[in-house]
Parts: structure tokens; sequence; C-alpha cells
């Protein structure tokens, strides 16, 4: 019994591995007795954004039989066909795909050998695509509002802006040169400012930012338009040397030996101008030496009586480019600005801060409007002090012009 059953077993193996040997090529008939070749396969697959278009980059295979890629999308529809040039993984296959929607995308990358036989396919998916929709979000980056600019006294002049947004790479500014062409200059987001040397002050300046989506996208977009910056008033102390004191019939006097002079001696020490008490208000008048049109007085009060006495708190500014009526009277003057003074702190008279004295030390700024008449002499019409007092004092004053 025992021999029979082994009989039986080894018939069995026998037929299983003949009926093995009969299937073990069947595969053959489904590849027409060809083997199968799949081309190497690319390397390091990747991408970049760009303006209706993608950018797709790869090591090529360093199989040598490969002579061709067919990139496909939109599910097959669109391709593009491009030549292997190189078979060095070393090198980059770089290809623009022209032509697309704001969107995103997937590629299929196939290599094809000289025999046509096509590898299996690569895939780069979710490759954004930008275009008209994300160039209308961006805006020009924004200037610093509390000190747009800054002037200087070789001529040029500085633009400051605030930080810039993300995706922002550069601004560019659009002026009008000294000789009167149109120029652009650009800085990077890094910075906050631009010099102008060669700026034609009163000409308009307008500035246009530029972003990319992603920090590697091909493609540099611009915000749709210009914008205007302020206007730019360029400024420049006057020459003090020019100078000169005008005494008309009807202007105040000095007294204590603080002569009118002593106001641009370019010393903010004592002694100053004083004048004699009298009826309010007072006025006197300086020839400038040129003509100008006037962008800034600069007044330096007596500090032994900040705030207080004979300092002036309202005042006018009058002005004239032609010789002043020697009759004293106010014919031919135009008032150029009405002016008070500013004391930080708000303290009652007879107390000043830190922050008073500070700003007093510095010279009190008083703005004239922008674009004022041209004049030559100016008039002080001092309508009231500090203290309330008929007399007037004063350590210095500065004028600056606007460049031309």
């Amino acid at each position: 019994m025992k021999i029979a059953f082994n009989v039986t077993v080894f018939l069995l193996m026998c037929l299983a591995i003949a009926g093995c040997k009969k299937y073990d090529t069947d595969y053959k008939s489904f590849l027409d007795n060809h083997e199968v070749t799949y081309p190497g396969l690319a390397a390091g697959l990747n991408y970049h954004s760009g303006n209706l278009r993608a950018v797709l980059v790869w090591h090529p295979s360093p199989d040598p039989s490969i002579r061709r890629y067919v990139i496909k999308w939109n599910n097959g529809l669109d391709s593009l066909l491009l030549s292997a040039a190189s078979h060095d993984p070393g090198d980059s296959v770089v290809v623009s795909i022209p032509n697309l929607q704001e969107y995103v995308y997937s590629f299929h990358i196939i290599a094809y050998d000289k025999d046509n036989h096509p590898s299996i396919g690569q895939d780069i998916n979710n490759v954004r695509v930008y275009g008209p929709t994300y160039q209308s979000t961006l805006l020009n980056r924004a200037y610093n509002a509390a000190n747009p600019y800054v002037t200087h006294s070789d001529g040029s002049v500085t633009l400051n802006f605030n930080k810039a947004d993300t995706g922002n790479v550069a601004t560019t500014i659009r002026y009008t040169n000294k000789l009167g062409t149109t120029t652009e200059r650009s800085f990077v987001a890094d910075s906050n400012s631009i010099t102008l040397t060669d700026y034609k002050y009163g000409t308009d300046v307008t500035y246009r930012s530029s972003y990319k989506p992603v920090k590697d996208a091909v493609d540099t977009f611009n915000a749709l338009s210009y914008d205007k910056f302020p206007t730019i008033i360029g400024t420049i102390e006057m020459d003090k040397s020019l100078f000169k004191a005008v005494y008309l019939p009807t202007d105040v006097g000095s007294a204590y030996g603080w002569e009118l002079p002593f106001l641009w001696d370019k010393s903010t020490n004592e002694p100053g101008f004083h004048t004699p008490g009298t009826d309010f208000p007072i006025w006197f008048t300086i020839d400038l030496g040129q003509s100008a049109s006037l962008t800034q007085l600069k007044l330096w009060q007596r500090m032994s009586a900040l705030y207080d006495v004979g300092n002036a708190k309202r005042f006018e500014i009058w002005g004239t480019n032609s010789t002043p009526d020697p009759s004293g009277s106010f014919n031919g003057w135009t008032q150029l600005a009405s002016f008070t003074s500013y004391k930080p702190s708000g303290l009652p008279r007879g107390q000043n801060s830190d922050e008073d004295k500070a700003f007093a030390a510095a010279g009190e700024p008083f703005n004239f409007p922008a674009n004022g008449p041209t004049v030559r002499y100016i008039r002080f019409k001092i309508l009231e002090t500090w203290g309330g007092t008929n007399y007037f004092h004063a350590i210095e004053i500065s004028v600056t012009k606007q460049l031309k």
C-alpha cells in the first residue's frame, strides 16, 4: 500500500512539471516573440512657473539610445517634441512650454530610443502657471508718507519707500533728468530708498513695482500702471553772505546793540536782533541778494527767554522781487505766508520741557506754500510775541530756496 502511494505522488509531480513547461513561454505570444525594451529614465525633474508658460527642467538619461523626448499635457491633447541633444546626466534639459492658461498643469514626459521604443514615462505635477489674474492683484510699493524724499546740497534727491511686500523684486523710477530726457532707474526690494543725482526739479516722478509669484519663477510681473510720486520740491539753503539789511522809513529800528545783521551772522549765540518797545505790528526788511522761490524759514529763538517775552509767536512773511517802495509802504509786496510758532510740550509760559529746548535749539522750521512767487526782498511782520511784549527779539535765521 505504501509503495502504491509513493508511485501515485511521483506521477502527479511529473504531470505538474510537464504542465509548467507547457506554459512557461506562452507570454511570448503576447509580445510577438520580441523582448520589451524600455529607454532609461531622466532624473531631477523640476519646473519653474512663468507668465502663461512653464519651464520644465531635468537631467538627461544616460541611455545613449534615446533620440527624443515627448512632453504631453491636457490629458495628452497637447504635446511638444524635443530632440535629445545630450546623454550626460550632468547636463540639464530646459524646455519652455508656451501659450498656456493661468492654471495648474501636469506634464507627462516620455523618452524614445532609436527604435522608437517609449519609456514608461514620468510626470511633473502641480505646475502653477500665472497670468493676468495674478498681475491684476499687484500694487506698487508704497512710499514713505512721513518722509517721502530728502534733497541734498549737491542737487541730488533721495526717494524713500516703505518695506517691500512679499514677492517684490524691484521698483522702477521714471523721471526727467537735467537734460530733459526721460530716464529710468531701479532699486531692489531689500533697499528702501534710491538717490537720483540728475533729477530735474519741478518735473513729475512716477514709479512701478515688479514681482515674482514664487522665488524661482522665470518671469517677472509688473504692476499694471505707474503711480505718481509726491511732488518733489528741491531746496538748498540760501547764501547768508548775500543778505543785507534794508532800512525803510516805516521799518522798526534796533535796540541794545542787537542789530538786524546779527540775524544772519551764522551764530546762534547772543546777540541777535532786538527791537525797541513800540506799537504792534512791527516789520523789518531784508535783501536776500538773489531772487528765489522760498521753501522754508528757520528761526532761532533767544534761548534765555525760551517761548517767552519777545520771541515771536505769530508773524507774517511778505515778499517782492522789485525794489521796495522807498516810502516804506506795502505797495508791491505779496504776503508769502502766515506762521505761528509751535511749542511741542504745550506747557504754559515759563515752563519748558527738554523737548521744547531741543526743538528750539535746532531752529524752528516754517514752511512756505509750494511753488510760491520768486522774490528777492522779504519783510517780517511781527504780530505777537510769546510774552505779549511790545518788542521782538531773535537770534538767527536761515532761508532755503527751491531748486530749479
